[in-house]
């Protein structure tokens, strides 16, 4: 996509269209609490249209931004105490007069300062706009004072603690109001951060109004404060969304890689490289934060020195074995802000590697990992060589025909197999008990054909034990509970060896997810009223948001996933049959999205095995390296699917998809695959009744895997998206 190349001065681009569309909406709104003014309503009117600007400035877009706010408020208030009961009784003042720059002057610096300060949340954020609003007002007006009398310009202290107090106690109610909708506006972006200042300016000058003239008439703007404060907020909301569908799309904000490697001996440096983007290309931020979490919970700062543009390097001598976390906040020079982190182990130097496979066929009995017992499990030991028994049922299947449902009612490395769950694209996924208290998991045994490639098993059995230890980083992540493996076992069943998969196959222990798959939503008509719900487009997005969240922490730790799918998303417990309800669980914690088949996962720049062609890009099928990219398309195709129960795909790039497989190597079909994949557009027509969610759909499906989002700009697009649902 194209960058808009920033104009000097004032930037019409999609980060100034909101405001402008902001500023054009404030005008009516503006117009219609005028008609409540008794005579000239024209200061009232200019004053809240500037507090429309105020609002919809984004101090992030920096010095431009903050210095169109400190001159529309000192235009607005020159004109607004001018006419103002308080600023008449310093008559006769004029615009040009020296005395009435000297009032607007304070209020107007007061406005700056607050936005600057306060633009984050801070405790007591309102009532300090408030006080601050109410000494420079009082320090306006006794400057002005002073200078009409002809004396040396001073205030009166008396007279500031007379505005602030009764500043404070004429604004409670306005203050409360500002904390509810600053709530709401701060899940967009850092807006209502210079407007407190300039209304409480523009409030107290009413109330001072009424304490003088006793007429009830001064306290309107007061009252009408709070309709037209809401109706600010919802035009600054609508205006934002607006300007996202027209322009060209949300604003990504930094993005930040963090690397190292994932395990380190005790006494040795730990290398940490840190990568920062911005909307796309690497790009050198303004602020860079490192700490370093110590096993026990203790923190440190790291020290982050600059390799190049938007590189950064950082170096860490750990002490103590256990698990580090390193955790980074990267700001840009539009004060956008984004967190990464990064884990590692240490190993004290007597420890052995945690999954380093034998050699060869002739080393001592392999060892078997067991998975860390529930609290009724023993501990684990090493499985003893079980004497051979024929199955019972009668024959068993040959390994290229196998039926999984031979393992119903077996034991398999001490767990009961009490029902088959599902078949996928490697393994079969069971239901188990362990123990008398019948404590339930899931177990995962990978399909075994004559022939297997034993060492690739052995490889991707391997690089599970890396993926327990992962799944244990986030709670949107099937956790794994280990890795049941016997390589010599595996070299014998995919000769041939039935009996030896029955009794003793490779396997994968799991939390059991009672709740079923995503796809079920889809498929099961229990739940069509839920798919026409007003509300399952933000279930979709808060699903997403998950599922997104459990990818960063993957791609993190230096892992693509490479088959997400609404078959492998799973529910913690059955999902409610209502909108309402499903959200209202998930938005609490109680109802939990995660993706599964996490031991189908691969290191980044690794070989990619499989594929998923509904929810594959292209460059996944014609065998590029694994990339975290194919991740983020995978789940915009699954987003795309829960939306309209169609593939993104179209079903030509399917089919074609398909035919790589049954014709790997040739050179014609995956021509034809890279023809129609450049021809290739997702329709977007269907789900134009959710238009918001097209803009982030379209990014997370661009052909191009740079430019698709990271997993954790994706994750926070996502969960706008499904918070404002």
């Amino acid at each position: 996509m194209p960058q808009l190349k920033k104009a000097r001065g004032l930037p019409f681009t999609r980060d100034s269209f909101g405001p402008f569309l902001t500023v054009a909406l404030s005008v009516p709104i503006a117009f219609l609490f005028g008609l409540g003014i008794q005579g000239d309503p024209s200061a009232y009117i200019i004053g809240l249209v500037s507090l429309g600007v105020l609002t919809s400035l984004d101090l992030r877009g920096g010095i431009p931004r903050v210095g169109v706010g400190f001159a529309v408020s000192f235009l607005a208030s020159l004109y607004v105490i001018g006419h103002s009961v308080a600023g008449q009784g310093l008559s006769p003042l004029s615009f040009g007069d020296l005395s009435l720059l000297l009032v607007a002057l304070p209020p107007s610096i007061a406005v700056l300062v607050a936005g600057l300060l306060f633009s984050r949340a801070t405790p007591y954020k309102m009532i300090k706009s408030n006080v601050v609003a109410s000494v420079a007002l009082a320090v306006g007006l006794g400057l002005g004072s002073a200078l009409k009398a002809g004396s040396a310009l001073s205030v009166d202290s008396l007279t500031i603690l007379f505005f602030i107090a009764l500043g404070v106690a004429a604004n409670i109610a306005q203050m409360v109001l500002f904390h509810f909708l600053d709530k709401v506006w701060r899940t967009k972006n850092l807006s209502m951060s210079m407007m407190p200042t300039a209304f409480f300016t523009f409030n107290l000058l009413a109330i001072l109004g009424f304490v003088a003239s006793r007429d009830l008439n001064q306290l309107y703007p007061f009252v009408s404060s709070l309709g037209f404060l809401p109706a600010l907020a919802l035009v600054g909301v609508g205006s934002t969304n607006l300007a996202q569908r027209i322009s060209l799309g949300p604003n990504l904000g930094p993005t930040i890689t963090i690397t190292g490697a994932p395990i380190v001996r005790q006494g040795k440096e730990q290398t940490i490289k840190i990568a920062t983007q911005f909307s796309g290309p690497a790009r050198k931020m303004a602020r860079i934060v490192a700490t370093i979490t110590r096993p026990g919970g203790k923190t440190e700062s790291l020290k982050v020195s600059p390799v190049s543009a938007g590189e950064y390097g950082a170096h860490y001598r750990p002490g103590g074995s256990g698990s580090y976390a390193v955790h980074v906040t990267a700001t840009s020079k539009e004060h956008q802000t984004a967190n990464g982190s990064f884990s590692f182990e240490v190993q004290s130097p007597q420890s052995s590697p945690p999954h380093s496979p034998p050699s060869t066929a002739s080393n001592p009995p392999p060892q078997i990992r067991p998975p860390p017992p529930p609290p009724a499990m023993p501990s684990p030991v090493q499985l003893p060589p079980r004497p051979v028994t024929p199955f019972v049922k009668g024959n068993l299947p040959r390994l290229d025909n196998w039926d999984p449902r031979v393992w119903v009612g077996q034991e398999v490395h001490s767990y009961k197999i009490t029902e088959h769950l599902a078949t996928g694209l490697t393994g079969y996924v069971f239901r188990a008990s362990f123990g008398q208290a019948g404590t339930e998991m899931a177990i995962k045994i990978p399909i075994l054909r004559t022939g297997t490639g034993a060492a690739a098993l052995e490889e991707t059995m391997s690089e599970a034990t890396r993926l327990l230890e992962l799944s244990e980083q986030s709670k949107y992540v099937v956790q794994l509970r280990g890795i049941l493996v016997d390589r010599l076992n595996i070299q014998e069943i995919v000769k041939g060896d039935t009996q030896l998969y029955l009794r003793s196959p490779p396997a994968i222990v799991m939390e059991l997810m009672k709740g079923g798959a995503a796809k079920g939503l889809l498929e099961d008509a229990s739940y069509d009223s839920l798919y026409y719900s007003e509300k399952w487009g933000g279930i979709v997005m808060l699903i997403g948001y998950m599922i997104a969240t459990g990818l960063e922490t993957i791609h993190n730790a230096g892992f693509v996933h490479l088959d997400v799918k609404p078959q492998n998303i799973l529910f913690n417990l059955k999902p409610p049959v209502t909108g309402q309800e499903m959200r209202d669980q998930m938005k609490s914690g109680t109802l939990v999205p995660k993706l599964a088949d996490l031991g189908s996962a691969v290191r980044i720049g690794g070989k990619v095995g499989q594929f998923t062609s509904e929810y594959a890009p292209c460059e996944q099928v014609l065998g590029d390296s694994a990339a975290s990219s194919m991740d983020i398309y995978a789940l915009g195709a699954t987003l795309y699917n829960m939306l309209t129960k169609t593939p993104a795909n179209s079903k030509k790039l399917i089919e074609l998809m398909n035919s790589t497989t049954s014709n790997p190597g040739s050179g014609r079909t995956a021509s034809d695959l890279k023809s129609a994949w450049n021809s290739f557009n997702p329709d977007f027509d269907r789900i134009a009744k959710l238009a918001p969610t097209i803009p982030i759909l379209k990014k997370m499906l661009d052909k191009d895997p740079r430019k698709r989002p990271p997993a954790g700009t994706a994750a926070t697009l996502l969960r706008d998206l499904g918070d404002k649902a």
